[in-house]
């Protein structure tokens, strides 16, 4: 009988333990989230909000068609910036790029989260949401141990690391019915619905951000008419959003992002999704600049109505400012194709503080 030699045995104790690292992740996407199923309770408290508002991504037809990004609800107004000149700015460091505009508060007393636990919703996800989206739970436990994510200390006063957190993750199997297209599609109440039954586990206020996740093949449409919906050119307005909502069973507001499949879609479907070529391809990094930009404008203008904005008429968040252009970035040791993030202190787009 053949000995292995102790490079043989070294090696197969290193793969052994990452095919068990491996495993333990995989299996931890579903074994450790929470099944949910909306009630009568949830779609009652879907229908009787006490205030929602919502920021959606727009896609590059509906900037240029002049759509807001902003609910109808949402009114702002032009305003100013601390006067500052560009010799008064701190040098700018490795990984700033353009200097797009400028950011302020829309109101002096509007908050932003300084630290929060993340809860993702995964729906009609029949194997992993690996397998469906990409894992963004393992890319938001790497954006909270990242370099990056200091870009949102200048807006919340807090350096701590560690702040953010993958919290509770949840999983919902529903029916969704065909919309006029034909195609399933979830209305803002079917999502209202989700988010509420989650929180009344997971928690409610500043300190709890949840991401419900959308299958592909689901269009999900805002009750004033904006779609994501990539078979329908007529409708497509946004790829993801961020949004406010006060359910009025519930102590305090709710957080939360929707985030539909990006893609890849295959032609001649419409695509929110990244170019080919990236580090860890469509699917991954797709989903990964879409929950960036939607996480970092979630902390730092959570209202909707209060929080950073661009200080022309444009009323870009600081995500918006920077979209459009995409970079390597290591986040936690590993990289990603993602977009930059506006930072005030030097008034450029950056992917480091």
């Amino acid at each position: 009988m053949k000995h292995m030699s102790r490079i043989e045995f070294s090696f197969l104790v290193t793969l052994s333990a990452v095919l068990l690292t491996a495993i333990t992740a995989f299996a931890q996407e579903f074994d450790t989230a929470v099944p949910i199923t909306m009630t009568a309770e949830d779609r009652l408290a879907a229908v009787t909000v006490t205030s929602s508002s919502y920021h959606l991504r727009l896609t590059p037809q509906a900037k240029a068609a002049g759509i807001s990004a902003d609910s109808p609800n949402v009114r702002l107004k032009v305003r100013t910036h601390p006067a500052q000149t560009l010799a008064s700015l701190p040098a700018p460091p490795a990984g700033t790029f353009f200097y797009p505009d400028l950011v302020a508060k829309v109101a002096s007393t509007g908050k932003t989260i300084a630290s929060a636990a993340h809860h993702p919703i995964y729906l009609n996800c029949p194997s992993t949401p690996t397998t469906c989206w990409g894992g963004p739970a393992a890319f938001l436990g790497n954006l909270d141990a990242s370099s990056m994510l200091h870009l949102t200390d200048q807006y919340t006063g807090s350096t701590t690391n560690g702040r953010f957190t993958l919290g509770t993750q949840f999983t919902a199997t529903e029916t969704i019915f065909a919309g006029t297209s034909g195609v399933p599609t979830l209305g803002e109440n079917d999502v209202l619905g989700l988010v509420h039954s989650a929180a009344k586990i997971a928690g409610t206020g500043y300190g709890h951000i949840y991401h419900l996740f959308i299958p592909k093949g689901v269009d999900t449409c805002m009750d004033e008419g904006p779609c994501y919906s990539p078979d329908n050119a007529n409708t497509f307005v946004f790829c993801a959003y961020h949004f406010a909502v006060k359910f009025s069973d519930l102590a305090s507001p709710v957080y939360y992002t929707v985030e539909p499949y990006q893609g890849p879609l295959t032609a001649p479907l419409l695509s929110c999704a990244v170019p080919t070529g990236t580090p860890n391809g469509q699917l991954i990094d797709s989903m990964a600049t879409s929950l960036l930009h939607e996480t970092f404008e979630t902390i730092t203008d959570p209202d909707i109505t209060t929080g950073y904005r661009a200080a022309n008429s444009s009323f870009g968040e600081v995500g918006d400012l920077c979209e459009g252009f995409l970079f390597g970035v290591s986040l936690n040791g590993k990289t990603y194709a993602v977009q930059a993030i506006y930072s005030d202190t030097y008034q450029a787009c950056a992917t480091t503080p």
